[in-house]
């Protein structure tokens, strides 16, 4: 790997681990997944450092190429990410599903209420938009 390219691919992993940081700070990025995502822009740095390491691990797992190394670390990353990803929409469904049932019984409670109310003062009855008729 050339040294222009070590720079480059350096300075690039800064600019996202200052991103990924912003991101965190402005609460728009979950900290579980900036934490995720600093280690993978780390561990790149450190193969863009020393890219003896790339070719020693890749020789320790008995690949040959170090860049299939990398196609095959990515796919996994790729896979374990959407993994993740997936049981976070799972655990939101659930708590919509949950939040869409309390709020269907608070609304059916204020209902129900609001009908008993109007009956013992003698008024109309109230529609479910409160609204008299």
């Amino acid at each position: 790997m050339s040294l222009r390219l070590q720079i480059i691919i350096i300075a690039c992993m800064i600019l996202a681990l200052i991103y990924i940081a912003r991101r965190v700070a402005k609460k728009k990025l979950d900290f579980k997944f900036g934490i995720g995502w600093s280690i993978i822009v780390v561990v790149i740095m450190v193969f863009a450092i020393w890219p003896k390491l790339l070719a020693m691990a890749a020789h320790l797992l008995g690949i040959y190429d170090p860049v299939n190394m990398l196609a095959f670390v990515g796919l996994v990353l790729a896979i374990f990410a959407i993994f993740s990803l997936m049981m976070e929409v799972s655990k939101q469904s659930e708590q919509i599903k949950r939040l869409a049932q309390e709020l269907a019984i608070l609304r059916k409670d204020e209902h129900d209420n609001s009908v008993k109310s109007g009956v013992k003062s003698g008024n109309s009855e109230v529609s479910g938009d409160g609204n008299k008729h």
